[in-house]
Formats: structure tokens, sequence, C-alpha cells
């Protein structure tokens, strides 16, 4: 097998968790190309704030254009039903949001492991926050070692796969304090609202969630 110019792969959003996996991937001098999913979610503007990014970085990117919908999902960023708002955090951090896409990210670290061997590239990333980001089951380093550990046994003997989870032990509020040190600005360069307003509505879960971890995450 070839050799990719690329170093890694990364799963990216316009959200706080991706973008500062990127920073990160980025100061350390790594080529990363990043996968930038529009599978018809409700929040189209993070698609545009994540290859803005990827462009600021200078990095090679890809929107991948699916269809999640098919299945009749009752996801909320796809169905187009009531998102939910105004939640306490503990209703957040208790109960399966209207927002969650069934199975999501395994569906979108298939792609990511067909990219990989393609093109022999063998690290992806992820902005993977486990629960701390609502109940997200596919979130959670359990399931990614246990989806690499398929990605592995699927591929070929020749070609090994590694993803990693660098946020999904880590609160949303020390991601802040660490992408603040690498100089991201999450005010200008993220987008986490459910709406596609020209701000932040601030009552949707990721609102919420975001509003904590910059105010917990510092200056």
């Amino acid at each position: 097998m070839q050799k990719s110019r690329c170093d890694a792969i990364l799963l990216l959003s316009g959200g706080i968790d991706s973008t500062t996996v990127l920073e990160q991937l980025t100061k350390q001098g790594k080529k990363v190309f990043c996968l930038i999913f529009d599978y018809k979610q409700s929040l189209r503007k993070e698609i545009a704030v994540a290859a803005s990014n990827a462009k600021r970085l200078k990095q090679p990117y890809k929107i991948v254009s699916i269809d999640l919908g098919f299945a009749g999902s009752r996801c909320s960023l796809i169905s187009r039903s009531k998102i939910s708002e105004n939640r306490s955090f503990e209703q957040i951090d208790s109960a399966t949001p209207t927002s969650y896409v069934e199975f999501r990210n395994g569906i979108l670290l298939s792609y990511a492991v067909m990219f990989a061997e393609v093109n022999c590239i063998n690290d992806i990333y992820g902005g993977f926050n486990g629960l701390a980001s609502g109940q997200y089951y596919d979130d959670t380093l359990a399931f990614i070692k246990s989806f690499e550990k398929a990605a592995n046994v699927g591929t070929s003997p020749n070609f090994k796969v590694r993803i990693h989870a660098p946020f999904s032990t880590v609160s949303k509020a020390e991601i802040v304090k660490i992408g603040r040190k690498l100089g991201i600005d999450y005010e200008r360069n993220t987008w986490s609202c459910y709406k596609n307003g020209s701000t932040h509505c601030g009552k949707c879960d990721s609102c919420k969630q975001r509003e904590r971890a910059l105010a917990q995450g510092g200056k």
C-alpha cells in the first residue's frame, strides 16, 4: 500500500469538540484530511463553519453528502420535529435528547474507515465527548474502541486503523480551556446551535452546554 500524504482523518463538525481536535493536530504539524458530513441535518450552518475552519488552518477537506432520513429517524435534526428547549442540565444528562441520531457515529466512522483504508491513513480522530454532551451512546470511548476492533477485523490484514477519541473522558469546559491555550476563538469560529439563526438561540441543549463550557473554560 502506498502511504498517503495525510497523517490523519478527522470527523469535523462546526462544534467545540472536533474544532479543538483539529487545532491540536494542526499545531502538532499534522496534515489532517477533514471529513465533513452533510446528512441533511437541520443545523446547516455547522457545515459551513467546519469547512471554514479547515480552510483557515489550510487542511484538506471533503463535504460528504449522505441521507440519514431514509430510515424514518425520529431525530429532530432530521425529521424537523420540535427540538428540545430550556431543559435543565439534570434533564440533559439523564434522558435521550430529541437530537439523538440513531447510530450516527457508527455510520460516519464507517465512511472514515473506508476512506482510511483506500488512502492508507492509519489514524482517525473525532471530537467524541463521551456522555458529557448528553445521552449520545455512540459518543463513548467504549463504543469507539469496539468499533476500532470491528474495523480491524473487517479490513485488509495489511491495514491497521486506530480511532482516537482524545476528549472522551474530558468535560466540555476542560476542552475549552485546552482550546483557549491553542488560541481558538470559540465565539467566532464554532457553531453549536441546533437552529440556523444569525446567533445561537440559547435554548436548545447544545446551546446551553456551550454557554456553560465557555463560561467555565475561561477567557
